[in-house]
């Protein structure tokens, strides 16, 4: 994983960072800690997978990104990345 924004401890003292889903790059690992946006948004999302404690993978970074999640490899365009926080 790069460090940006990655969760990961902070020296000793064990504080975390966050991440959202446009800042990883491929083959970065993070872990779904909830999901923003409308109900209609969110609904589809979980649909797909994409819920709380959900670990998925990013494949190829971009609009559209591609990201493995369950073992099924999903595209998500702008709004959906910017939904889905991350740990």
């Amino acid at each position: 994983m790069s460090g940006r924004g990655h969760w990961r401890t902070h020296g000793d003292c064990g504080i975390m960072m966050h991440t959202a889903l446009p800042m990883l790059e491929a083959g970065d690992v993070a872990t779904i800690t909830g999901i923003t946006g409308t109900q209609v948004a969110a609904k589809r999302l979980a649909d797909l997978g994409f819920v709380r404690g959900a670990r998925l993978e990013m494949i190829r970074p971009g609009w559209p990104c591609i990201v493995r999640i369950g073992g099924v490899c999903v595209g998500l365009g702008a709004a959906f990345q910017h939904s889905i926080q991350l740990a």
